[in-house]
């Protein structure tokens, strides 16, 4: 019986030896060559996963940046937009002096103002408009005092409502803002202008009197006899639109002394003015500039763009070249319909002058990152419309 079984357990054992040297050498060789590839296509995808979260960041940034800079683009010039030149008698384009509490501040009576910068770099674009929604023309007033002003009619003035005081006959154009306080005279023309505690015309029933902001202590003065006044509402707002620490636009409002971030990396802003100088109703190719027009009925449209960075630095490969890295942003973007007259000027990641090419592949290299024009053309409705 001994004899017969030896054979059986010489076979189980041969089967319960297991892999050898070899073997186990070759799976483990396997093993790594997996995870390496492994390894390999995570890093590819998290590549691919950072440059498409970029290229999203990059679109938010550019569509709400434009959509803020159009909406109050085409809000430029209410409630001023029939204010005349000053070679017919008017006050357009004056220099509106204000004081907040103490605060002195200035900005133009302009719908848009273009400070433009040379050779590409960022421009800055005020906007100046009102709110009111009962009077959005110019009138004219008489029988002026330190804190009155006699009007032609006083409907579309209310208690609350800012508007602009102008006497086109001074050199230069004396403009002050002033806050409407009351308009209970009995002889339905005079609005006041006092440095008193009031209740507005806007605000809630029973809501308490607040203290004029914007009229100073000793009124206007004997600066004004007569001339023209345009109400701006109970909120106008003259912003300044600017790129603020290299990569951020930011929108600051000079009658109330407010800043908001609209959006991040946001590099160049630019803009051009669209002048119908021939009077037939067309901006023609030639009428598109950086100089504002003395007649501001010229002025129908603005024309702007913005460049958006992505976050993202990234290397192109050139089979051409045996696989080397190569710049995915080579030459500077143009605006304008891509006329290359319009190039966007491009500095080193940090603000500094550019001081690379496009074989370095560096960080700091601003050609190794993506970039997005948003461009605009934006009828000036209130202009178009005389509001």
């Amino acid at each position: 019986m001994a004899a017969m079984n030896q054979p059986r357990d010489s076979r189980f054992a041969k089967r319960q030896r297991g892999f050898s040297l070899v073997e186990i050498l070759v799976g483990v060789v396997i093993g790594l060559i997996g995870v390496a590839v492994m390894f390999q296509m995570m890093a590819i995808w998290a590549n691919h996963e950072r440059s498409t979260t970029s290229g999203g960041e990059l679109q938010t940034a550019g569509a709400i940046g434009m959509f803020s800079l159009e909406r109050d683009l085409k809000l430029g010039g209410l409630g001023f937009s029939t204010a005349k030149p000053p070679a017919t008698g008017g006050v357009a384009g004056c220099t509106v002096n204000g004081i907040d509490n103490g605060r002195v501040f200035s900005f133009p009576l302009q719908s848009i103002v273009i400070a433009p910068a040379v050779g590409g770099a960022p421009d800055t674009i005020t906007v100046t408009h009102g709110d009111s929604s009962f009077f959005v023309t110019g009138e004219t007033f008489k029988d002026s005092s330190a804190f009155t002003k006699k009007t032609a009619r006083r409907n579309g003035f209310k208690i609350g409502d800012l508007a602009v005081v102008a006497d086109p006959t001074t050199a230069p154009i004396n403009c002050t803002l002033i806050e409407i306080t009351s308009d209970t005279n009995p002889d339905l023309y005079t609005i006041e202008h006092a440095s008193v505690a009031y209740v507005s015309s806007y605000a809630a029933v029973g809501a308490p009197p607040v203290n004029a902001r914007f009229n100073p202590a000793g009124g206007t003065g004997a600066l004004y006899a007569a001339g023209q006044i345009f109400s701006l509402g109970p909120n106008p707002q003259s912003n300044i639109w600017q790129i603020n620490a290299g990569r951020v636009l930011r929108r600051t409002d000079q009658i109330h002394n407010t800043a908001i971030d609209v959006a991040e990396n946001v590099v160049n802003l630019k803009a051009e003015y669209g002048i119908d100088a021939d009077g037939d109703g067309i901006i023609q190719a030639a009428e598109w500039g950086t100089v504002a027009p003395a007649n501001p009925a010229a002025l129908l449209a603005v024309r702007v763009a913005i460049l958006v960075r992505g976050a993202q630095f990234e290397k192109s490969r050139d089979p051409s070249a045996g696989g080397a890295a190569t710049a995915v942003t080579p030459v500077e973007p143009v605006w304008a319909e891509r006329d290359p007259a319009h190039k966007f000027l491009m500095t080193n990641v940090d603000g500094t002058p550019d001081s690379f090419d496009a074989t370095q592949a560096d960080p700091n290299n601003w050609r190794y990152y993506r970039y997005r024009v948003y461009e605009k053309v934006i009828p000036l409705r209130n202009m178009l419309w005389g509001l």
